[in-house]
């Protein structure tokens, strides 16, 4: 009777143990399919996954963030907040969730998450990416500044963040501050079309126009169509 018993537990213990590693390779599988941009054999197979193992967190959190670039906001936001009430502190489904939350302008009760982020992983630079985005929504450029500094400070090669720093700057009225961070990102990324546009208009706005038909002049050698626009309406 006792060889039976530890039979059918020795049994169940391998059945179990394939059931995980099923659901593993299922959700490797989804992770390869999601970066292909095969979003619905990355679908299949994490609805494979989460029917071998139902409290799959990361399974629910790649689930939500597809939903998310499929624009199934409602559906993302349910997977993320699932993924989250198994495992409060899992960073990528914080992430994804304040993404979202920033998506639909629900911008305080995502800064709370990026905030959560923080508090875990302190040199998390998406995170104050993210959160600057967030702040600068509100018009809160000071604070959002001061989180591109950080993500700046932990990545001094974040392009981005330098991008988004400008844009800011120019916003909170520092017109040197933007210049020269838009010449970083030029410095770090000379291909970076955007930042040639961003800097010919702050130019153009503060009476050098000279010098932003210039700029202009050098994005339209990047292939910039909307540079080839503005130096026909401003330039000529």
């Amino acid at each position: 009777m006792k060889k039976a018993a530890l039979f059918i537990f020795t049994i169940s213990i391998a059945a179990f143990s394939i059931a995980q590693n099923s659901a593993s390779e299922y959700y490797q599988s989804a992770v390869i399919n999601d970066a292909q941009k095969d979003y619905g054999a990355a679908m299949h197979d994490l609805e494979n996954a989460l029917t071998e193992r139902p409290d799959f967190d990361s399974a629910l959190c790649l689930q939500g963030c597809i939903n998310y670039k499929l624009g199934e906001y409602k559906v993302a936001m349910k997977q993320l907040d699932k993924a989250l009430k198994i495992s409060p502190d899992y960073v990528d489904a914080l992430n994804g969730r304040g993404i979202l939350k920033a998506q639909l302008k629900d911008y305080s009760s995502a800064i709370k998450d990026f905030n959560k982020i923080i508090e875990l992983k302190p040199f998390h630079v998406k995170a104050y990416y993210n959160r600057a985005q967030a702040k600068a929504r509100l018009d809160d450029f000071t604070s959002a500044i001061s989180d591109l500094d950080k993500a700046i400070e932990y990545d001094p090669r974040y392009v981005n963040a330098y991008y988004s720093r400008a844009y800011w700057k120019d916003m909170a009225g520092d017109y040197k501050g933007s210049l020269a961070d838009y010449r970083k990102v030029l410095e770090l990324d000379p291909k970076y079309r955007e930042a040639y546009i961003g800097m010919a208009t702050i130019m153009y706005q503060h009476n050098d126009k000279s010098g932003a038909c210039e700029v202009l002049k050098t994005a339209e050698e990047k292939g910039s169509v909307m540079a080839e626009e503005l130096i026909e309406k401003l330039c000529k």
